[in-house]
């Protein structure tokens, strides 16, 4: 069985699915959609896709497609998800699912209603290292997990920040919590297997550090998630450097300690030697473990398998099996309305706290 896949939005973010859609053979990329013709029609081209298309709706009644990747703006993802549903279509959609929670119910409970299956672009939560990490934690490996603590250093400058910057009308303005909204999937979904089911938002902080134009573009934000248990620390820094992405899951047994952008994991435990030695010991053990998946990472880069995205081919091919066998998503429902709740309440405290500033 080939699946019939369409995707609407020919930005970035569909240039890397299509990217990995191409690797799957039983999937059909069959129709491209974009509000902006050129876009569209250029896409195509580029990729080999028959059908381009400016109205989604004509799209869906003239290629009847299995499965839509929505690859648009946050503010277009819940209508657009909500008329692929209602044409029998399995979605994918980029992050954030929905601009509330609400929102990211209603879509939810709809494709549910409706037999069709949904997912959310939550690609680091399938990185390797993140995989790793989920199954040592499930081995009890590190024993009961403790603390988290996940850090995301953004470049304001880069490709994407210098675009927001540059343009008012760009569409990050647009959101409610703008950058940080746009971001906050990347470190919550990494945090959502561990804390506890009563964990809630406390203790934020928010403020705008850089000098931008736009006196309500937050860009450094603080946050925690406390729950009976377990606490876990949230940050969001366009000031860090250098750029990266990190997270910590601390037990109590040893340590589990992940950089995204490096694609490493390793543990942190106590040595049996004495003083100085155990000390020289546990320096020389990470090491060792740096050094071997360094020289995994170089074989990876000789296959041409170490990529900027690699936990996105993971989440399609994981959709698409659960489209074809109908099987459980990967993703499960709780998870993204359990993050859709945690940005909601980080988003209004973000409103909060400038409406107190003024």
């Amino acid at each position: 069985m080939t699946l019939r896949v369409a995707i609407v939005g020919c930005g970035k973010a569909a240039e890397n699915h299509v990217a990995e859609i191409k690797k799957l053979s039983n999937v059909s990329l069959i129709a491209a959609c974009d509000s902006e013709p050129l876009m569209a029609e250029q896409f195509c081209l580029r990729h080999g896709v028959g059908a381009s298309y400016t109205d989604f709706e004509q799209l869906l009644a003239e290629q009847r497609p299995d499965v839509v990747q929505i690859a648009t703006p946050p503010q277009s993802h819940a209508d657009l998800a909500l008329t692929a549903i209602e044409n029998g279509c399995h979605v994918m959609v980029e992050k954030p699912l929905a601009e509330s929670s609400a929102v990211a119910s209603e879509v939810i409970r709809y494709a549910e209603r409706n037999g069709c299956k949904l997912t959310v672009g939550w690609t680091y939560y399938f990185d390797p290292v993140v995989r790793s990490m989920r199954e040592r934690v499930a081995r009890g490996t590190i024993g009961d997990p403790v603390h988290l603590d996940a850090f995301l250093a953004y470049d304001l400058q880069g490709r994407f920040g210098a675009a927001v910057l540059d343009d008012a009308a760009h569409w990050v303005h647009g959101l409610r919590g703008k950058l940080v909204q746009n971001n906050l999937d990347h470190l919550l979904s990494l945090v959502v297997d561990f804390v506890d089911h009563d964990s809630a938002v406390s203790n934020l902080s928010a403020w705008r550090a850089t000098h931008s134009p736009y006196p309500d573009l937050v860009d450094e934000l603080r946050l925690t998630l406390a729950g009976e248990r377990i606490c876990a620390q949230i940050a969001f820094s366009c000031r860090a450097r250098p750029l990266g992405h990190f997270f910590t899951i601390v037990g109590s047994k040893s340590t589990l300690r992940l950089n995204l952008a490096n694609q490493t994991l390793t543990e942190d435990s106590s040595s049996r030697l004495p003083g100085p030695l155990g000390r020289l010991a546990c320096g020389l053990d990470q090491t060792r473990q740096l050094a071997s998946q360094s020289f995994s990472n170089l074989a990876r880069v000789i296959r041409s398998d170490f990529q900027a995205l690699p936990g996105l081919g993971y989440l399609l091919s994981a959709f698409y099996r659960s489209v074809e066998r109908d099987e459980d998503v990967p993703i499960p429902y709780a998870h993204i309305l359990r993050v859709s709740t945690w940005i909601d309440h980080a988003v209004n405290g973000i409103r909060d706290a400038q409406a107190v500033s003024q």
